[in-house]
Formats: C-alpha cells, sequence, structure tokens
C-alpha cells in the first residue's frame, strides 16, 4: 500500500477534533442541530487551518445517515465515501483549473439533479477567488437561490478578492491561525500515537515555523522522521529548515551590543559558508530585535511569543540597547532583508546592513538631532559667557576681501542664537540702508560682478540680460538689496523664477541663503497705464520678419519680456 502523508492521515474528521477553530466548529455544530443550514458558506483564512477539513467535516454532518448532526458517525457508507471522496453527492472543485464561465455554466446544469445517496448536494469550490469576474457573474444567480437540495461551500486564502456581490450571498466564517502551544499539542500527540522519538524543544520549533498552520507542521515532522532514525533533536530541526540558530543570532547581537562590526563580518562569512541564506540571517536577526524589544517593554508577560525564548539573554541583550535604538535597528534589519530578496549579490546587502547597525548615526536622523541639541544646551549651561569670535562674526553683515574666493561662514544653532543675543544688531529699515552706503563697497560690487558672470556661465543669458539692468546697493547676511532704474527690469527680477535663480547664485558665494530685494532708485520712471496709442495718420512702424522665420534675437526678446507677435498694418486714420 502506498505511504500516506502525515497531514492526510490525520485530518480531522469531526467537529471536536478541529483544532484551534473553536469559533467556528461550536457555530456550525449549534446551526445543524437547530435547523438553520445556510445555502451557501464562504470559509476564509491562512493555509493549512483546516479549511478543507471543516467543509467536509460539514458535508459529512449532513449527509450522514443519522443525521443531519453534528457528530457524524464516520462509519456508515456515506460518511466513508465522502472520507474517500467518493461521494457522489460531494463534489470538490478546484477553481485554479476549472476557473472559466463553461464550467460555471456545467456546474449549473448539475445543480438541478436530486442528490444519489445523501440529503444535499454539497459543492466545496476550492480557492474560488481564482475564478474569472465572467464566471462569478454566472454563478451570481444560483448562488443565491439554489434548490432546496444544494449546499455551496467556497474556501479561499484571500478573501479580499471575492467579489462584494459573492460575500453578501454567503455566511462568512475566518480561520485564524492556529497558536503555537495549540500546534505542539496536536505534533505530540501525533508523534505518541506513531511511536516516534522526537524531543520536545524540537516540537517547539517546529510548531513556531509552522506560522500558524498545522499542515505545514505535519510536513515537517513527516520531513524529519525520513532524514535519519534515533532521536529528532532542535538542531537536526534546524539544519532541515535552513534556520541558523540561537548561538548564532545571540553571537551577532554580542557583537551588535559593542560595535563589533569584524566580529559580525566573520560569522555572516561562516554562516554562508554553511550554506546558510543571507535572507534568512537578516530575518532571524529582525525576529530576535523583535524579542528584546518586547522583552524590554513587558518582561514578566510569558505569553508573549519570543524568538530564543531564553529570558536570561534577553535580559542581558536588553540592557545593551534603548527602545529607539531598538525600533530603528528592527527597520533597518527589516528594509536589508527586503532588498536581499531581490539583490544581485545578497552578501553586500547584509554587510551594508550590519555596518549601519554598528554605526551610532544608525539611530534616527531626529533622534541624533535631538541629542546634539541637548549637548550644546548643556555646554551653553555650564559656559554662558563663552562665545567663539568667529560666531559673534555671524551677527554682522558679510564683508568679502577676496573677489575670487569670498570668505563662507559656517552657520551654527545655538551659538549663534548667544552671539546675536550678545550683539543685538539695529534692524534697519530699507531706506536706511541704501542711506547708510551712499557709495557701493568695492566687495559687494565684486560680489555682484561674480553673480553675472555665474548667470552667463550657465547659461541662463535671459536673467542676465534682465538683472544686469540693476546694482547691487547692500548686502548682508540676511538680506540682498538690488537697485534699478526702470520699473520693468525690477518687476521681472522679482518675479519666482527669476529671483529664485538670484537667491541660488548668491548662496553659492555666500555661503548661506539670503532674500533677495529689488528696489528703485532715484528717477526711475515707471510704465504708463495702457498702451500708448499711435500718431493719427502715420503708420505703424513695427517691423516683423515673415511667419516661421523669426530672428532669434526677437525670439529672446519675447521670452525675457513677455508679449506677441503683430503683423504689420498701415495705420489710415479717418
Amino acid at each position: 500500500m502506498a505511504y500516506i502523508a502525515l497531514y492526510r492521515q490525520w485530518r480531522p474528521h469531526d467537529f471536536e477534533n478541529l483544532v484551534g477553530q473553536e469559533h467556528i466548529s461550536i457555530t456550525l455544530k449549534n446551526a445543524i442541530v437547530s435547523g438553520k443550514i445556510a445555502h451557501a458558506y464562504l470559509f476564509s483564512g491562512p493555509r493549512g487551518t483546516g479549511k478543507t477539513s471543516t467543509a467536509k467535516i460539514l458535508a459529512k454532518s449532513l449527509n450522514c445517515i443519522h443525521g443531519p448532526t453534528h457528530e457524524p458517525c464516520n462509519v456508515c457508507s456515506n460518511c466513508a465515501g465522502i472520507n474517500a471522496g467518493t461521494s457522489m453527492d460531494v463534489f470538490e472543485i478546484d477553481a485554479a483549473s476549472n476557473r472559466g464561465i463553461d464550467e460555471i455554466r456545467e456546474l449549473r446544469e448539475t445543480v438541478k439533479f436530486a442528490p444519489v445517496d445523501g440529503r444535499y448536494k454539497v459543492y466545496i469550490i476550492d480557492e474560488v477567488h481564482m475564478l474569472t469576474t465572467e464566471a462569478f457573474n454566472a454563478l451570481l444567480k444560483t448562488l443565491e437561490e439554489p434548490p432546496a437540495h444544494v449546499v455551496f461551500i467556497l474556501a479561499t486564502t484571500e478573501a479580499h478578492k471575492i467579489p462584494a456581490t459573492i460575500h453578501s450571498r454567503c455566511q462568512r466564517y475566518d480561520f485564524r491561525r492556529i497558536a503555537a502551544g495549540e500546534i505542539e499539542g496536536r505534533l505530540a500527540t501525533i508523534v505518541e500515537h506513531n511511536g516516534l522519538h522526537v524531543a520536545e524543544d524540537a516540537l517547539k520549533l517546529i510548531a513556531s515555523h509552522a506560522d500558524g498552520g498545522l499542515r505545514d507542521a505535519l510536513s515537517i515532522l513527516d520531513q524529519c522522521t525520513t532524514m535519519e532514525d534515533g532521536l529528532i533533536t532542535a538542531d537536526k530541526v534546524r539544519k532541515l529548515l535552513g534556520l541558523i540558530g540561537h548561538e548564532w543570532v545571540w553571537r551577532i547581537t554580542d557583537s551588535l551590543v559593542e560595535r563589533d562590526f569584524k566580529t559580525i563580518l566573520l560569522a555572516l562569512s561562516e554562516l554562508i559558508s554553511l550554506g546558510k541564506e543571507v535572507r534568512q540571517i537578516l530575518l532571524e536577526v529582525a525576529l530576535y530585535l523583535r524579542s528584546i524589544m518586547l522583552f524590554k517593554a513587558a518582561p514578566t508577560i510569558d505569553s508573549i511569543e519570543l524568538y530564543g525564548d531564553d529570558r536570561v539573554m534577553l535580559a542581558k541583550h536588553a540592557e545593551g540597547f534603548t527602545h529607539e535604538e531598538l525600533i530603528d535597528m528592527i527597520k533597518i534589519v527589516n528594509e536589508g532583508a527586503n532588498e536581499a530578496k531581490w539583490a544581485p549579490e545578497p552578501r553586500i546587502t547584509a554587510e551594508m546592513t550590519f555596518l549601519s547597525l554598528c554605526r551610532p548615526a544608525a539611530k534616527g536622523d531626529i533622534a541624533n538631532l535631538l541629542e546634539r541639541i541637548a549637548a550644546l544646551e548643556a555646554k551653553l549651561s555650564n559656559n554662558p559667557i563663552y562665545v567663539e569670535p568667529e560666531i559673534v562674526r555671524t551677527a554682522e553683515p558679510i564683508r568679502y576681501s577676496n573677489p575670487v574666493k569670498p570668505v563662507v561662514v559656517k552657520p551654527v544653532i545655538a551659538e549663534t542664537i548667544v552671539a546675536e543675543a550678545k550683539v543685538e544688531p539695529r534692524q534697519e529699515s530699507q531706506q536706511e540702508s541704501v542711506a547708510a552706503n551712499p557709495s557701493v563697497s568695492g566687495d559687494v560690487k565684486a560680489v555682484w560682478d561674480q553673480v553675472l558672470k555665474e548667470l552667463v556661465t550657465t547659461g541662463k543669458r535671459s536673467v542676465h540680460a534682465c538683472v544686469s539692468q540693476g546694482n547691487l546697493i547692500s548686502l548682508n547676511d540676511k538680506q540682498a538689496t538690488v537697485q534699478f532704474t526702470a520699473a520693468f527690469p525690477k518687476e521681472r527680477t522679482e518675479k519666482d523664477d527669476y529671483r529664485v535663480m538670484i537667491e541660488k547664485v548668491l548662496a553659492q558665494f555666500c555661503g548661506k541663503t539670503v532674500q533677495l530685494c529689488c528696489i528703485l532708485g532715484t528717477g526711475a520712471v515707471k510704465p504708463k497705464e495702457g498702451p500708448a496709442a499711435p500718431p493719427k495718420n502715420k503708420p505703424v512702424t513695427t517691423v516683423l520678419p515673415p511667419e516661421g522665420a523669426e530672428h532669434p534675437a526677437l525670439r529672446q526678446a519675447i521670452h525675457m519680456f513677455g508679449g506677441k507677435v503683430i503683423k504689420k498694418e498701415e495705420y489710415k486714420g479717418d
């Protein structure tokens, strides 16, 4: 006889043996006892949590000779046929391979026939989310008003892909992940019944690695029993699953506490030489850091599932990190694991990740900035009188002694505030600033020449043509004042596009951001309101080239000053 896998041998045959889904088994049993049997059910939940098994148990409860009953006998011909998959009244349909409208049309033709042996015809449609939109639409009417002898059971792992029109016609039951303790208890029963030799820590490791799926846990146990004879230990399970082990994780964590990147590199190299996957290494480190974070936050809670549940080691490592550091480290490791999944060379990604963890800059930027500000405040509180002479100069207007290499003053946060409080410069109005500088300084003029030269060098000739009509008359650490003799170039320079360009160029030579201020000088001529009317009985003298052959200078003028091209015409008057 062919070997049957453990998860098939130990599939639950009644509601009492359904593990971890008591909320569903109790509800279904009460519905059967009260006779409130729905015409359509939707079972959703992760893989290996008992959706198909529950569907078969419900089918047996409806068609058992002693039923409908909440305790199928599993002995009568109807129950035996359903267990063996030979019943003529229970149809298991794989929607992944029967997802088209033709299959649903065929189903609609068969539902009208009465059951052969039992009371109900039960259609179990597995992975129902794989049906096409057309197939779902074809199923709607039959699913809403099937014959009285038909029950639909839809099973899916992705309930969000089911159309709302299908949801509204079914009773939905959500299967949850099975707890590791419940999986471990079920495995212990199976091991004892089959006479297997499995260590307790091995069962615990299998249960935690199954991720809430009992079928996955039984598959791992089945594979471990065929690996070799004798006692199945946690090390053998770890080797089979490709896990790196708690000892290696503890070793890496010890190095993280000491910021010892060299030791981590050696450990990483050794693990890779042993055949461990880089992404698995990062994931296990992330799980252990998460355990440290939870233990540090709530050390007295025993119900929290911790990776490597050795509370002595957790307490030791928890002393080496703060909560903020653990949060930032977990984020960095998770990002590294995601990148390693698609990286052409995952080892480089892992090395970069561990280097980031070992550097003090691995902390968040905000937290790092707050620490620096706190250090500056402590320094100022201890020595409030001390002020750097270079910092005091930042409160004065910037003077440039060399037009080629201007002095660059670095902005400082706390010290600059103190310096400004000591100096307290008088705020001058715009008119006072201009009046105080009747003759333009040679240094300021050199800066302005450099700005105009930079505009030409970078290809911004239209900006240069407009801005060059003004002169820089005042420059300090906050404001640059440019005086124009005409209103139009002043107004054009004040617009956002030109203003931003000039402020960026000024920042290059000043070493900090200054605000551009444009003023009109003495004798400035403002434009008259409205266009000037042409003289009577005189032609318009504007001569433009033919359409499509504009001169480059004309195109440049339009770009600088705006306006539109008007064809030549004679003004004949009255």
